[in-house]
């Protein structure tokens, strides 16, 4: 009686024993891996010392800054032509010079100065015999006696005043250099536009021409057609 009750339990330990026993196994090692201390190393750094600059200081354009203070210094004594053209452009010769000294005036860099000043200074370059001249202040044909404006009184020109057509209109400080083309023609001031027609005064937005005694105030570029 006794060995048919314990068999049962004998079974069902050896049924029961194999997995239990696997499951331990396979437990073990990581409660091992619990119970151990984790042991972290010291972190090492090395210190590195702060790079220095060597700074140089950049050599002076000696010649280039006595050019700008030149030309600032006779900026208030010459003038650059005022060239105004129509629509058919002709090109405005002028007088280059190059001087063999310690540099050459073709290479200078004008591109740091303001397109007034650049303007000044070229036009000093190009003519350093352009005389000062005291600057002129441009008269409306208010301040004229007599002079008449031909845009705002054309009807009473009509069919007496010869057809012009102003084309290129050139003005400078010094009257003697300053021309207009008109009729396809270069006229100095003094000389005939037309056969009872010259020319008195270029003004930088106008010029005065004479007609049969009487004095005509015509806009720069202005084409009259007869």
């Amino acid at each position: 009686m006794l060995s048919k009750s314990i068999s049962p339990v004998l079974i069902g330990a050896i049924i029961i024993l194999p997995p239990l026993s696997l499951s331990a196994y396979i437990a073990w090692p990581y409660y091992q891996a619990q119970q151990q201390e984790i042991i972290i190393p010291p972190s090492t750094y090395t210190e590195l010392s702060f790079p220095e600059v060597d700074t140089q200081k950049l050599p002076i354009q000696a010649t280039k800054l006595a050019l700008v203070s030149s030309v600032k210094n006779r900026s208030n004594t010459t003038e650059a032509p005022l060239v105004l053209e129509s629509e058919t452009k002709m090109p405005v010769k002028n007088k280059s010079m190059e001087k063999s000294g310690d540099f050459n005036v073709n290479e200078l860099d004008l591109s740091e100065l303001s397109p007034e000043l650049a303007a000044r200074f070229e036009s000093i370059l190009n003519d350093p015999e352009n005389d000062y001249v005291e600057p002129e202040v441009e008269e409306s044909s208010d301040t004229y006696s007599g002079v008449v404006a031909l845009d705002k009184n054309a009807a009473q020109f009509i069919g007496r005043l010869p057809a012009m057509n102003f084309q290129t209109h050139n003005y400078t400080s010094k009257p003697s250099r300053r021309w207009v083309k008109v009729n396809g023609k270069e006229v100095n001031i003094g000389e005939h536009i037309t056969s009872n027609t010259s020319l008195l005064e270029i003004n930088p937005r106008n010029v005065v021409v004479e007609f049969k005694g009487q004095k005509i105030e015509i806009p720069a570029l202005y084409e009259w057609k007869g």
